[in-house]
């Protein structure tokens, strides 16, 4: 039973008392009080709305009873609903935590060698390597291919992130067809020695020394030691070749090889530094090297230099602005003009009837734009209809007796062909192998002239003598002067030749090493930020102090220069000198230990070019 202090009670109470009291202030409202016979007439009417709240057949402790049960159903409803909140909530959570997900992060496709197309399903995403982002988790049609390699048609699963490489295989060539794995691995090896002589290391990649080298270890043989050292070979190769383009200038060609090396050798992690390197170099050189690049392409162009001269040609310069600036229109336009142009000789000697001429046109075409698929099937094609035709017979001796003439009139491009016939037919002697050198080495294709003269014999004395000079001139050519005086020594103190007499080597090296001993004598340039001081009232500006070959310069608000000879240094106080240009002499401020550098470079210098040192 609920006594006086329940607060169920205590609700119960408020709020009769406040019905009851807004049942009296509506009725006071519509009744007004006039007088106490209206105050009692009113209080009788307001008695039965009082008796709304408990009814006087219904005791009072029912109608609280009733109220406190009703409460306690909303407490337990209010506690049920909550528990289902929270057990709904819960159940969500885990779920969350255990799903799976529906797509993997990242997933790189990888192949080697890298370009390859790659295809899902359906959808094209480029040349590997192919990153893709927030990819579904299913089963896909993976189909990769590359030209020059079997393609690869596979089902695979995607069900986390990460890389997935392929190594493709190449596709075996015509000429291996019908021969047994041994034999075939003979052939391959044979053919890459050939195409590494002749300076087709790599480059383009097709019928190159790493080409035959892959066929080796991709499609017969992975564990062969001919092909990981044939790889080493043309990787050192490569690297040498890139370094000594970049030295002499041309950091297009540079840039195609270190590619190459990225491409071809992905653990090369020296080929990506370098590469990195060197695109940092070209992004520096800015639009108006660009300009004055096409500015060349176009005047060569125009006088006719596709190719040649080798660095002052149409091809050379408009490639050196496509390494600058790749999206360049210009430089596009250029390059293809010089393509079509000899692509079209090419198709012209066909049609003359020279097969011969024909093919090594467009063969140059597929060298020097390696990208052009359509010149490689062209070659392929007249390669083929070549080996058709009936053997001509011919003399034997004609090609060489036709090359020694054409060497010995100096058109040495021409020369080439009948001396290589030459030295494949047989007939190729010392004199011969020699003039084949020689003349790959006036035309520029230093590579294959270096191959040549190593293949001169001993036996031939002053033949071989000239050969090894001349492998010193290749040296020096590359810019290797210590190999170049060593060669050169090697031939004089053989006697020399012919072509290289002892004067003429003696003369060669004391080139090189006065060259050297004037580099190693040579002082090194001195700047030096110092303050002017001038005028009577102590002024003074800050300038930059220079001290090298030519003398002695100060730039700043005002500017002196001198020649070393008027050129003259005094230690005045602690952190003063005084230099005298040519009779006007000036006042400068700077640390102690910068003037005395100052003295002493200058002091070099003056030494160095002193008239009675020259």
């Amino acid at each position: 039973m609920l006594g006086e202090n329940s607060p169920i009670q205590h609700r119960v109470a408020d709020h009769d008392v406040k019905e009851s009291t807004m049942a009296a202030d509506h009725w006071a409202q519509d009744t007004p009080m006039t007088s106490n016979a209206s105050e009692s007439a009113g209080a009788a009417k307001r008695t039965p709305i009082s008796n709304r709240s408990i009814s006087s057949a219904e005791p009072a402790g029912s109608a609280i009873g009733r109220s406190s049960v009703s409460a306690g159903k909303r407490w337990w409803l209010l506690a049920a609903v909550s528990a289902l909140l929270l057990t709904g909530l819960t159940v969500a959570g885990v779920y969350l935590v255990t799903k799976k997900p529906s797509t993997v992060d990242q997933l790189v496709i990888l192949t080697v060698p890298s370009g390859a197309e790659i295809r899902l399903d359906s959808k094209d995403y480029g040349h590997s390597p192919v990153k893709l982002e927030r990819l579904a988790i299913g089963t896909y049609t993976l189909t990769i291919s590359k030209e020059g390699f079997e393609p690869i048609v596979e089902r695979i699963t995607v069900a986390e992130s990460g890389p997935v490489e392929f190594k493709l295989k190449l596709v075996l060539p015509s000429e291996a067809a019908g021969l047994s794995p041994e034999e075939q691995v003979r052939q391959f090896q044979q053919r890459s020695e050939e195409a590494f002589a002749r300076g087709n290391y790599g480059f383009p990649y097709e019928g190159s020394a790493l080409y035959y080298a892959d066929l080796i270890s991709r499609n017969l043989d992975p564990t062969s030691s001919f092909s990981s050292e044939m790889r080493e070979r043309v990787r050192n190769v490569a690297h040498q070749s890139a370094q000594a383009a970049s030295s002499r200038g041309d950091l297009a060609q540079a840039q195609e090889i270190y590619n190459f090396l990225v491409d071809y050798y992905p653990d090369d992690e020296e080929a990506r530094a370098s590469a990195a390197k060197l695109e940092t170099q070209l992004s520096e050189l800015g639009a108006a090297k660009v300009r004055d690049l096409l500015r060349k392409a176009d005047e060569a162009l125009q006088a006719g230099h596709l190719t040649d001269p080798a660095r002052a040609s149409a091809y050379y310069y408009s490639k050196q602005a496509l390494a600058i600036d790749r999206q360049n229109d210009k430089a596009r336009q250029i390059r293809n003009q010089v393509k079509e142009k000899l692509a079209t000789a090419g198709e012209q000697a066909y049609a003359r009837g020279d097969i011969e001429a024909g093919v090594k046109q467009l063969e140059q075409v597929t060298q020097l734009f390696p990208e052009d698929k359509q010149a490689r099937s062209r070659v392929r094609e007249l390669q083929a209809k070549r080996v058709a035709q009936p053997v001509k017979a011919a003399d034997p001796s004609a090609s060489r007796i036709r090359g020694l003439a054409k060497y010995r009139d100096q058109k040495f491009e021409e020369a080439i062909p009948d001396l290589e016939d030459a030295v494949s037919n047989g007939t190729g002697t010392p004199e011969v192998v020699f003039a084949l050198a020689r003349s790959y080495q006036r035309t520029n294709k230093l590579d294959l002239a270096d191959s040549y003269f190593r293949k001169v014999p001993q036996t031939a004395a002053d033949t071989y003598h000239s050969a090894i000079a001349a492998l010193g001139d290749i040296a020096y050519q590359r810019g290797d002067s210590a190999t170049a005086v060593e060669r050169w020594k090697e031939a004089r103190q053989l006697g020399g030749s012919t072509l290289y007499i002892v004067a003429t080597l003696d003369h060669k090296i004391e080139e090189i090493e006065k060259r050297q001993r004037e580099k190693a004598a040579e002082p090194s340039p001195l700047k030096l930020q110092v303050k002017h001081l001038h005028g009577v009232l102590g002024g003074s500006c800050t300038g930059m102090l220079t001290i090298d070959s030519t003398g002695v310069r100060y730039d700043g608000e005002h500017v002196f220069a001198a020649g070393l000879a008027g050129a003259r240094l005094s230690l005045n106080k602690k952190d003063e000198i005084d230099i005298r240009f040519e009779g006007n002499s000036q006042k400068f401020r700077l640390a102690r230990a910068d003037a005395e550098r100052c003295r002493e470079t200058l002091a070099r210098y003056q030494q160095r070019y002193s008239p009675a040192n020259n």
